[in-house]
């Protein structure tokens, strides 16, 4: 796996969750903005518009923070081979993300700062992987 150079918005303080990627592209929401983070050809991240607590409302796409009245949602846990587990312990500083991914086995420990929520998914296509927490964002390639 290899990290690919897309961090979370320099703008946000917080962020509150993301959209499991589609298409080579998902949303990152805080509290205040939603942005629109592209992953392929090149990562970037661009502001959109939207409202965040609007955006998210009604989405089934939507992890992180878990609002009132919002249902969780379910990250991509498998996509055809490819495989991922972890436990999140809020009291702990670190997420270990075990994956089997094209025939390899490791793991990714992702620093958590805050207990609030982690959450990871693969993309639709099963070829990244999103690991978040409210103070950072990382995105893997999977071949």
């Amino acid at each position: 796996m290899r990290r690919l150079p897309l961090a979370k918005p320099r703008e946000s303080d917080r962020m509150v969750g993301f959209t499991i990627p589609a298409g080579g592209a998902f949303y990152i929401c805080d509290h205040d903005e939603v942005w629109r983070a592209t992953i392929v050809p090149n990562p970037t991240i661009q502001a959109t518009e939207c409202a965040p607590y609007k955006f998210i409302e009604g989405r089934t796409d939507f992890l992180g923070l878990v609002f009132k009245g919002l249902p969780k949602n379910s990250p991509l846990f498998r996509v055809g081979k490819n495989e991922i587990a972890f436990n999140f312990d809020p009291k702990s500083d670190i997420a270990t993300v075990n994956y089997s991914v094209g025939g390899q086995t490791g793991q990714i420990e992702f620093r958590t700062l805050s207990g609030d929520w982690f959450a990871a998914s693969f993309s639709d296509d099963g070829r990244f992987l999103v690991l978040a927490d409210p103070y950072d964002l990382a995105v893997y390639a999977t071949s």
